[in-house]
């Protein structure tokens, strides 16, 4: 086997200066080199976890120390260069190889502190937040392997000598090369749809809910009354280019009947012109809701992406006419495909598009870009409604966020008191019915972290003749009670697994039941 030869590389061996063959050695200051260029980039990667640190450090200390990190890369691969180029000889003892010694241990020493300080974030991000890092690198992947091939190619591709490793890595670059811009141009993945879809119930209408694997527009397709309706999710007489899309279908329209949705994969979309791809049709769903006086739904809060878990649970409940989710999906929605994945995703596999779901968003899922696009995916105005079945009415609320607006996780785009106040104003305007089942949906039974807007809530629920309230947000299973309307904690992702929970309503009570991913029974309740 021939051995790649740096330019300027002699076939005699020199002696090493005692006690520093590792740090002069070639080898070791490339590898060096490649890891401190790589920390920088993970560690951006990496930068939802660093408020965490900031908070406990100083507001800062993170972007401190990127910028450190960039340094630190710059002197490992000016370092990695004199060795390789041998401009310091392994063999002299003068004052500049003494200079680059220290230097090189100085890099060494922060490449190794660099690279833990990244594996330790991801660690203090845990299992649900270290996901995202990698999206974020995935993204970003593209322009990373374009500076560290350029800096490769300008800085140490010249010092390969080799003729057979010269071509072998410029083959090999050319075929990354058009592989990576055919795939730009012609996307390799499948295009499906990530599951059956999702029927919201909006207190208005219907809103059926879907996700694709990539980007594309889509529609729904039904005949109601004689007419055939092709309703497409577009903005002001624009297609959508999504993920997710949602059609606002009237309740008569979709109860009792079937319907379809199909997509398109775009490719390309300009100002002037565009290009599409393939077309999926989905199977035809028949859409059906219990409006009776007994039926049961399947409740589930605070699943924190454990989806397999979930499901897990789910296996030993059966035959609930609708769901009812109650937020925290996720730890935060900084991409499309996380909503897509752990909100529509969840709710098709669960209904497999034939049920209702009724839901409730969670303080997580006020965090992060997506956040502010989640409402419209869904086919939602504001996260608070009214819906009425039969005699029963749902009152869905909105607890948004538990800490204050000026919290640091919130990266100053939290305005959800005012946004409270909003919601308790819309619930002292609701009236009371006659004979009428109240239950109440909201992901915390506080509703608002606001003491004064958490009172004038449960007044105006209690003149509603509220229930129950339905809630999430502890991680427990628990009963009690808040100013004299009972509350049940459904229990969600705890210590112990994902417990779900079922609520049937039956002869004039509400039965409550908690299940765990064994199939056993963590909790019963009765209200009569």
């Amino acid at each position: 086997m021939r051995k790649i030869r740096f330019k300027g590389q002699k076939n005699t061996e020199r002696k090493p200066c005692e006690g520093k063959e590792f740090f002069l050695n070639k080898i070791t200051m490339l590898t060096v080199a490649v890891i401190a260029a790589i920390a920088p980039w993970i560690f951006y990667c990496c930068r939802v976890g660093h408020v965490y640190v900031d908070i406990i450090i100083f507001d800062g200390f993170c972007l401190t120390v990127f910028f450190i990190m960039i340094v630190n890369a710059a002197a490992a691969v000016v370092l990695a260069l004199l060795r390789i180029k041998e401009k310091i000889s392994l063999g002299n003892d003068g004052k500049k190889e003494k200079i680059c010694y220290i230097a090189e241990i100085i890099v060494f020493s922060l490449t190794v502190l660099f690279t833990a300080s990244w594996v330790a974030c991801l660690g203090v991000m845990g299992a649900e937040s270290a996901p995202v890092a990698g999206r974020m690198a995935a993204k970003s992947l593209p322009v990373a392997l374009l500076v560290y091939g350029i800096l490769f190619f300008a800085l140490f591709f010249p010092a390969v000598t080799n003729k057979k490793a010269r071509t072998a890595i410029g083959t090999v670059c050319i075929i990354a090369g058009i592989i990576g811009l055919t795939a730009a141009i012609f996307p390799f993945s499948k295009y499906e749809f990530v599951s059956d879809p999702m029927v919201i119930d909006t207190g208005e209408g219907y809103s059926v809910v879907f996700a694709t694997t990539d980007n594309g527009t889509g529609y729904i397709e039904y005949t109601y009354d004689g007419d055939t309706y092709k309703l497409f999710d577009e903005r002001g007489g624009r297609k959508v280019n999504a993920r997710i899309h949602s059609f606002n279908v009237p309740y008569e329209h979709l109860e009792g009947n079937e319907y379809k949705v199909v997509s398109t994969r775009i490719t390309d979309e300009l100002s002037y012109g565009g290009r599409t791809g393939e077309t999926i049709e989905s199977k035809v769903y028949k859409f059906n809701r219990n409006k009776g006086e007994e039926n049961k739904y399947l409740c589930i809060s605070d699943w924190h992406t454990r989806l397999k878990e979930a499901y897990k649970a789910t296996e030993h409940t059966d035959g609930y006419d609708g769901v009812i989710l109650l937020g925290d999906a996720a730890p935060g929605l900084q991409y499309e495909e996380e909503a897509a994945e752990y909100i529509v995703k969840f709710g098709g596999d669960l209904t497999k598009g034939e049920k209702p779901v009724i839901y409730a968003r969670g303080n997580h899922e006020t965090r992060g870009k997506y956040a502010s696009e989640l409402g419209d995916a869904l086919g939602l105005g504001d996260y608070y409604t009214d819906i009425k079945v039969g005699n029963r009415r749902f009152i869905v609320l909105d607890s948004a966020e538990d800490k204050e607006d000026s919290h640091p996780e919130y990266g100053g785009m939290a305005d959800y008191s005012a946004y409270r106040e909003r919601m308790v104003e819309w619930l002292e305007g609701l009236n009371a019915g006659e004979n009428e089942e109240v239950i109440v949906i909201c992901h915390d039974y506080e509703i608002c972290r606001e003491k004064e807007l958490s009172e004038r809530a449960i007044k105006a629920l209690k003149n509603l003749g509220a229930k129950v309230i339905l809630c999430g947000h502890y991680h427990e299973v628990g009963f009690g009670e808040k100013e004299g309307i009972p509350y049940y904690i459904d229990g969600g992702h705890t210590d112990n697994g994902m417990v779900v929970s079922t609520v049937e309503f039956r002869n004039g009570e509400i039965l409550l039941n908690a299940v765990n991913g064994d199939g056993e029974n963590v909790g019963s309740y009765k209200i009569s």
